[in-house]
């Protein structure tokens, strides 16, 4: 049987699955992590209600490992903490919840997505993880108003992207082009549920369509109008077996139009990476395996043996869009993954 050793740190707190002499006992935990949300967060009950509790905004570590070596799953702060008859309850929140209170200013001209991303996560005081350079933007503009997270969401939705923190609560602005590590389990060995679905596109190709003269006038004239905005487009296609080729649209294009486009070298790499988020997402679902701690959203996941009658991923592998650790004594530690 696999060892599991599970280890908390919260402020000057240690709550362990092994039996020491400085941590409590750890009753149960459930981490997340993941793409298209608010962010990730982590529920502890240790044992001990009369346990002094945290103070809001402590930091939370939490790790496994087999004895020899361990993989951080979870890195935030203390957001909530409650007592029950038996044990402390405490609810913790990634470095997303950090850009959701954080409020952002700024102009940027001639820079990419990536370095807009970067000086945003900067402002708001949390560590870049894997961020994607995507298009270089003439202008781009951030107002009061809607906050940080707000502000990248809108951005990663428009090019293509997902934001989403890893183990250690770096903040992650990723496409399908950054492929994460790699983790085959084999059906009837591995996994304890499984549910698979093909859901191919609404769409077969995208479209954008910008704003400005920039292609076709030069940098200095992004802020003019033109009447023929064929210079400010792009578009991909997105073919059966979920290949994107650029330069070509189909019947049934998704049309996307963002004043923020303003050049054609830009509409065009949106449309492709676009394109690309659309067909990395033809078969979704869930996987459930003893737990693998090392597994991060945007990983790959590869079902050896599946049975026929089950939906094969479109691609080489199935990309990890959010996952979810479990321990507890019932059904011991589980690793689920949503693709």
């Amino acid at each position: 049987m696999r060892r599991v050793e599970s280890e908390i740190k919260i402020g000057s707190v240690t709550a362990s699955t092994t039996p020491r002499r400085e941590s409590r006992a750890l009753i149960r935990m459930v981490s997340e992590l993941g793409m298209g949300g608010a962010g990730g967060r982590c529920v502890m009950e240790i044992a001990g209600p009369s346990l002094a509790p945290p103070d809001i905004g402590d930091p939370v570590t939490v790790s496994f490992g087999d004895g020899q070596a361990s993989t951080t799953v979870f890195t935030g702060e203390v957001q909530q903490v409650t007592r029950t008859a038996v044990a402390l309850k405490v609810t913790a929140v990634d470095g997303l919840a950090k850009l959701a209170r954080t409020d952002v200013e700024a102009a940027y001209e001639g820079k990419t997505a990536g370095a807009i991303v970067k000086d945003v996560l900067s402002q708001a005081g949390v560590d870049a993880g894997t961020v994607h350079d995507g298009p270089t933007f003439s202008s781009y503009l951030l107002h009061r108003g809607p906050r940080a997270l707000r502000h990248l969401q809108r951005l990663a939705e428009l090019c293509g992207a997902d934001l989403y923190t890893d183990g250690d609560g770096k903040i992650c602005f990723t496409t399908p082009e950054e492929e994460g590590a790699e983790h085959t389990f084999k059906y009837g060995e591995h996994i304890l549920q499984l549910s698979l679905e093909s859901t191919p596109p609404a769409f077969d190709s995208v479209v954008v369509w910008g704003e400005g003269a920039a292609s076709a006038k030069g940098a200095g004239k992004e802020h003019w109008l033109i009447s023929d905005l064929s210079s400010v487009s792009g578009k991909a296609a997105i073919g059966e077996r979920g290949t994107v080729t650029a330069g070509q649209e189909g019947d049934r294009p998704l049309q996307v139009l963002d004043g923020a486009v303003r050049s054609g070298e830009a509409a065009q790499e949106i449309a492709k990476t676009r394109a690309a988020s659309a067909a990395s997402r033809a078969v979704r679902g869930y996987l459930a395996v003893l737990g693998e701690p090392s597994v991060i959203p945007g990983d790959r996941v590869v079902i050896e043996n599946l049975p026929a009658d089950r939906p094969a991923p479109s691609g080489p592998a199935l990309r990890v869009r959010r996952v979810r650790h479990t321990l507890e004594a019932p059904g011991g530690f589980v690793t689920r993954m949503e693709f």
